[in-house]
């Protein structure tokens, strides 16, 4: 018998299943010297889980197993278990016969005060089906002290009168079987972390998919599904992202190498596709990242992360203790060498140690003998939340020396947002659009700031009940109607809290009173579930999250999303 054999380990779909003990069993047996006439239990169309006591054998489909005290055996249906002990001890063990069915198939449970006899029938009156509890063969529980408790709770209730005998029984096999789940995760997630151990060791070669599941012990499926779970990319994306992080540690070395010997020596085998995987990901030409990434550019507020993304440089030193997004940490995690928090004396310290060659910071949101303190570090530019992004962009590119960077930027972002507009003015012509969101706190219109994508660089119209707001009001649904909304762009978090708030919303009377929504076979309501956009942060008022945003509102318009009914 395999140990753990694990014909389909979906811990997800078992816990949709129900369980049932439907009875106990106690087997002795004496010690065997000489093989005599051999006993064989009977065959049971239930799951069987096997719970030794004391050392011992068994042989469970032909296979001799070594029982220990504290020993959990999961068995399938009609699986044969031969009761031969030539150990050279006293052996016992409880045999606890259990049914597995889905929640939703309504099979009936037995009578709560039934008798050991109507158990038994009840089990003899299963169909005889395939195993469905999903981790069959031994299971090892590491603590024995759980295992002999369980063993004496069960063998002292199982033949006592009364629901509470029966439901300590109950819960005794609930809490064995949800050992046998614990130990499973444990024994994949080791068996995971092997894997990857093997990958990132071997991340130059081509290692076969099938080689991974292999140390995993798992089939070639669950394998690529279980690593995506578990590490939130493909083995695929997985290896790709260790050569680029080895690609970007030999650029950014002292003395750096040539890109075309770093190429081949990373494991790609194309220069040209290199580059544009690189840009791709990381959002510059390999030439450009490691030329740029030479100065060490501190980013002080989140805001200025992006408005230097823009000019082709990732920060070195930015803000990554953000809660609300995750948008700059999972994709620069590795050029962000200082992380800078929210409090002024550790970002001090930080930057004091690292001395970069920049600063950049927002004014209103460093006090001034802050702002003095981080000017005997490095020259600063603190740039005043009253001026513009396209403002913000043009000031730091002359900071950093290169102010043609800034001008080529916005030559290329405007000539994109010219094309989208003229693709989108003949579908939406002059409707005054409101933006609204929906999240697990309630709900928020968008204000000429948040959206100036939207309206200053595509020319959508403003709502004149918004016309003087900048960034975010909270709204109620009533309110709605009277903003003189001709079309409504709506975000919804992907939550489950925002997804019921909109569900709400989108039934109500308010919202089918609104004149655009009484028109929604004009597609005047467009629903957005989730875009990274229209988190938080709402105001990231940037060239690159602009820039983003741009790219991502053809997806927007085009996913008219049908109203809850």
């Amino acid at each position: 018998m395999n140990k753990m054999h694990t014909p389909d380990p979906r811990p997800q779909a078992a816990g949709l299943l129900r369980y049932r003990l439907l009875d106990v069993q106690t087997l002795r047996s004496m010690p065997q010297t000489i093989s005599r006439e051999r006993h064989f239990l009977e065959p049971r169309a239930a799951h069987r889980l096997l719970l030794s006591a004391l050392h011992g054998e068994l042989v469970i489909d032909g296979r001799l197993c070594a029982l220990r005290p504290g020993s959990v055996f999961v068995c399938a249906p009609e699986q044969l278990i031969e009761l031969t002990n030539f150990s050279g001890d006293y052996f016992e063990a409880l045999l606890l016969d259990f049914e597995v069915a889905d929640a939703e198939a309504g099979t009936a449970a037995a009578d709560s005060t039934r008798s050991p006899e109507s158990a038994l029938s009840s089990a003899s009156a299963l169909a005889a089906s395939p195993a469905l509890f999903p981790y069959l063969g031994e299971a090892y529980i590491p603590s024995t002290a759980v295992t002999a408790h369980l063993y004496d709770t069960v063998r002292s209730n199982w033949f006592r009168a009364g629901v509470s005998a029966h439901l300590r029984c109950e819960a005794a096999l609930l809490e064995l079987l949800s050992l046998v789940f614990a130990q499973q995760e444990q024994q994949a997630e080791f068996a995971l972390e092997s894997a990857r151990h093997e990958l990132e060791r071997r991340y130059k070669e081509e290692v076969p998919v099938d080689s991974l599941a292999r140390i995993a012990g798992l089939s070639r499926y669950h394998f690529m599904r279980l690593f995506k779970d578990r590490y939130g990319k493909s083995v695929t994306e997985y290896r790709t992202e260790l050569r680029l992080t080895e690609a970007k540690r030999l650029m950014m070395a002292a003395n750096p190498t040539s890109i075309e010997r770093i190429v081949y020596e990373v494991g790609f085998k194309n220069e040209t596709y290199f580059g544009q995987l690189f840009k791709k990901q990381i959002g510059v030409a390999p030439a450009i990242y490691q030329r740029n990434q030479q100065r060490r550019v501190a980013a002080y507020s989140w805001v200025n992360f992006g408005q230097i993304l823009a000019l082709q440089t990732i920060p070195y030193a930015a803000p990554m203790d953000q809660y609300w997004t995750d948008v700059y940490r999972s994709k620069f995690t590795y050029e962000v060498k200082v992380p800078l928090s929210h409090r002024y004396d550790y970002n001090y310290a930080a930057l004091e140690r690292a001395k970069p060659d920049f600063i950049v910071g927002m004014s209103e949101l460093i006090p001034s003998e802050e702002q003095l303190k981080l000017a005997s570090i490095a020259p600063t530019l603190f740039l005043s939340s009253y001026d513009d992004w396209r403002q913000h962009l043009k000031q730091t590119a002359a900071f950093l020396g290169e102010p043609q960077e800034a001008g080529k930027w916005l030559n290329r972002y405007n000539r994109k947002a010219e094309k989208l507009q003229q693709q989108l003015h003949p579908l939406f012509g002059g409707d005054a659009l409101l933006v609204l969101l929906v999240s697990r706190d309630g709900l928020q219109v968008c204000g000429h700031r948040t959206c100036t994508v939207l309206y200053d660089d595509l020319g959508f119209a403003i709502p004149e009940g918004i016309a003087e707001l900048e960034w975010l009001e909270p709204i109620e649904p009533h309110e709605l109607a009277g903003l003189g909304a001709g079309r409504i762009l709506v975000h919804v978090d992907n939550n489950e809290l925002a997804l019921a708030r909109w569900t709400s919303l989108a039934r109500s009377e308010q919202w089918h009173n609104l004149a655009c929504v009484q028109a929604a076979e004009l597609g005047k309501v467009h629903v957005d579930i989730g875009s990274a956009h229209f988190r938080s942060p709402w105001n990231d008022y940037s060239a690159y999250a602009h820039d983003t945003l741009l790219d991502d509102i053809p997806a927007m318009f085009a996913l008219v999303t049908p109203l809850p009914l």
